[in-house]
């Protein structure tokens, strides 16, 4: 059985190379080429430290291999909790103290799309744009400030994904792999079909009132490029009537994986979650002790295709070290440590297919191969340009919607008040749009 699994894999990785082969130069000419320019780049003639700030760990190896093949440039690691990073980032800048380089999380990257916080990459002395062809056009363009610079790059992506319990649907007749449960899961009355019957047994999928909102919310940002709120569709309506169902009919769990303090001893159990991305594999496993085996991973739900989350580099501009900084950035972002990324994407295309990773079977999630979905929906996805309102606009959608299922308001009539609110705020914004 493994062989054949082995077998079907390596003909999705046959066809994998061929997708992404019309989306960039995915091929060794391509990344070698890059490598090459980087090369022929002159070294520091004295010692150079380049501050870097991240707010995760897994560093040490990469920072060993770029400092083995860029010896007179040092690395001086700093990490901070990923709550805080952004707030610290802007603290120093204001004093003049920031860090050469910063890891940012799609989080919080809207909120350095308008003022001159980076560099951009495609200018001097970076000439970043050389690697545009071998990153998917959609990841590429997501890095760019509203005026149009290249500000970032991002390393890894990582796509929404289901986690689900796979012995709780087969006993309770659903289709249970993950191929079949992912086809089941796009049709909504199917969802709603789960959340009924598993209610009985006080099992959830549902986790909040707003949950599909969101995952809706997750394929498409706030505003278009002359900041005109695109929210407001039929779609967003109309989930926003279903949305209100699955509160009526209480079939939420009532609260989210993420409160372990509200944990309670109240007999409910959430068995699907359906809003976090492909890094989240890991963090399952810490939540639900006791439950190896059991979960298996598939597609979102309603034929959603989207981002939960990247993450990018960024170069400070007030940097004094600005060319020994994009030497680090660089190396990261083509993967040139070799590495595996394990439960993420690569963004860089060369480095997608890690043979490693690709054939790794997960004993949590019943031996199941993971990654090559992950892979897949990465394929799939696409990123949209931020702007300098998202953090905003997405406080004013989640408090309209979720007044709007609470109290039975209008989806109409909730979604035109949205709207208007929002546009509101980016009045200023648009008198700085490029012309």
């Amino acid at each position: 059985m493994k062989v054949f699994r082995h077998l079907i894999l390596l003909i999705f990785i046959f066809c994998f190379a061929v997708l992404t082969g019309c989306i960039g130069a995915n091929s060794a000419d391509a990344e070698g080429a890059g490598k090459l320019q980087s090369n022929e780049i002159t070294e520091p003639n004295e010692d150079v430290e380049i501050k870097f700030w991240t707010y995760n760990d897994g560093w040490s190896t990469i920072i060993k291999g770029f400092e083995s093949t860029h010896p007179k440039i040092k690395i001086k690691l700093e990490k901070f909790d990923f709550n805080q990073i952004s707030s610290e980032y802007k603290k120093a800048i204001s004093l003049g103290e920031g860090p050469d380089i910063l890891l940012l999380d799609s989080a919080y990257f809207s909120e350095y799309t308008k003022e001159g916080y980076f560099e951009d990459l495609e200018g001097e002395p970076y000439l970043a744009g050389k690697y545009e062809d071998d990153f998917p056009r959609d990841v590429w363009e997501s890095n760019r400030a509203i005026n149009g610079d290249l500000i970032a790059m991002t390393i890894l992506v990582s796509p929404i994904v289901t986690y689900y319990r796979y012995d709780v649907m087969r006993d309770n007749g659903f289709p249970a792999e993950p191929i079949e449960f992912g086809d089941f899961i796009e049709n909504p009355e199917n969802l709603l079909t789960v959340a009924t019957k598993l209610k009985k047994n006080e099992q959830y999928i549902f986790q909040t009132p707003s949950d599909l909102m969101s995952l809706l919310g997750s394929t498409k940002g706030f505003f278009d490029a002359d900041l005109n709120f695109i929210r407001n569709t039929e779609q967003f309506t109309d989930m926003l009537d279903v949305s209100k169902q699955t509160y009526k009919s209480e079939l939420i769990f009532g609260r989210s994986i993420f409160e372990q303090e509200k944990q309670t001893d109240d007999g409910k159990e959430l068995v699907m979650i359906f809003n976090m991305g492909s890094w989240g594999a890991g963090s399952i496993q810490e939540m639900m002790p006791g439950q190896g085996g059991k979960w298996r991973v598939t597609r979102p739900p309603l034929g959603v295709r989207a981002p939960a989350s990247d993450t990018k580099l960024a170069i400070n501009s007030q940097s004094k070290n600005k060319q020994w900084a994009w030497r680090f950035v660089e190396y990261i972002v083509t993967q040139q440590d070799g590495g595996e990324n394990i439960n993420m994407v690569s963004a860089y295309i060369p480095a997608r297919k890690n043979m490693r990773v690709m054939l790794r079977e997960d004993a949590f999630f019943g031996e199941q191969l993971i990654q090559p979905m992950f892979e897949e929906l990465a394929l799939e996805m696409r990123h949209y340009r931020h702007t300098p309102l998202d953090a905003e606009a997405l406080q004013i959608f989640n408090r309209g919607v979720y007044e709007a299922i609470i109290n039975d308001i209008d989806s109409e009539e909730t979604m035109e008040n949205i709207k208007n609110e929002a546009e509101e705020r980016v009045k200023e914004y648009r008198r700085d749009l490029p012309k």
